[in-house]
């Protein structure tokens, strides 16, 4: 085609060679060749990258970021991702149908300290499910604090008694969102002891899992999302919609004829300002409702070696 590169040969989950377009329209400087070496391992792609194996490497772990911020041969770039971690309450079961029961729950955590046990240092605290890259972001949206003792206190208020139980679902996977699911589903039962509550920690095969929240088995979810694109409206819309609890994005299973109102709005102006009146509206609304509780953006991440210059 018309790109910079031509496919000179690839092997199935191994690699992909390309040559330079010799008659490539636009006239910039390009390297003979470019090859991406798939390579699953992240401990494996750090390894490569040190040997200078390969020039640049994607999505390295959490663990690994000391390592090659070491290196004075190698460079880490880092921006804040397009994603949200977060903790979602199944609002078609009582008492998480109850939006002070929610918010309850919420104020009985301390985010702050889950993310500095979680994403060693690499997120920030979550105050919108989109994240502040996103011009929908809302910063005067105050987020909950953590105050077990008016937790405990909303709780009662709301019926539930001392001993009540209740179960957290918890990604087995890693993602960038949530590196690990089980570990903050461990300190969110020792947050939920101190209100009163018993939590069980419930996880499956990733398949099984994620089956079985469509079906609406689970109180609430430790899990998250990453965006396909830019836009707003993919976070608004698969994670809260009333039509994603039937595609099975919608982990709150939280319907909201307002919300959906708002999110269909802003889709009927293409100016940014207009638009960010019905995402400001929504944000307000989701603050209120609590679905889900946001906890963290967390950054992405690519290293290269020095010597490679305009890499994006």
């Amino acid at each position: 085609g018309t790109g910079p590169y031509q496919l000179s040969s690839f092997r199935q989950d191994r690699y992909i060679r390309y040559k330079k377009h010799s008659e490539y329209w636009r006239k910039i400087e390009l390297t003979d060749k470019l090859i991406f070496d798939i390579t699953p391992s992240s401990s494996l792609r750090l390894a490569k990258l040190l040997t200078a194996e390969c020039d640049a490497i994607a999505l390295p772990a959490h663990s690994e970021l000391e390592v090659i911020r070491k290196q004075e041969n190698l460079v880490l770039d880092e921006k804040p991702g397009l994603n949200i971690g977060f903790w979602a309450f199944n609002t078609s079961k009582p008492p998480f149908n109850n939006p002070k029961v929610r918010r309850a729950l919420g104020m009985a955590i301390d985010r702050n300290v889950l993310i500095e046990a979680i994403y060693f240092n690499s997120a920030i605290t979550a105050k919108n499910i989109v994240p502040p890259t996103s011009w929908a972001f809302q910063a005067d949206v105050r987020p909950l604090s953590y105050n077990p003792s008016a937790a405990k206190k909303l709780l009662q208020e709301q019926g539930i008694p001392d001993g009540f139980t209740m179960n957290i679902w918890a990604m087995p996977v890693q993602r960038a969102y949530n590196p690990n699911a089980i570990k903050m589903a461990e300190l969110i039962q020792v947050y939920l002891q101190e209100v009163g509550i018993k939590a069980n920690i419930i996880s499956y095969e990733w398949s099984t899992f994620r089956e079985r929240l469509t079906e609406g088995l689970h109180d609430s979810v430790l899990i998250g999302w990453s965006a396909d694109n830019g836009d707003p409206d993919n976070f608004y819309r698969p994670l809260l919609s009333c039509a994603a609890i039937k595609s099975g994005t919608n982990r709150a299973m939280w319907c909201s004829q307002e919300y959906d109102l708002l999110i269909n709005q802003a889709l009927d102006y293409t100016e940014i300002s207009e638009r960010t009146y019905f995402y400001g509206k929504a944000n307000e609304l989701l603050a209120e409702q609590l679905p889900l509780i946001p906890i963290a953006h967390a950054s992405r991440y690519q290293a290269h070696r020095k010597k490679l210059s305009g890499l994006v």
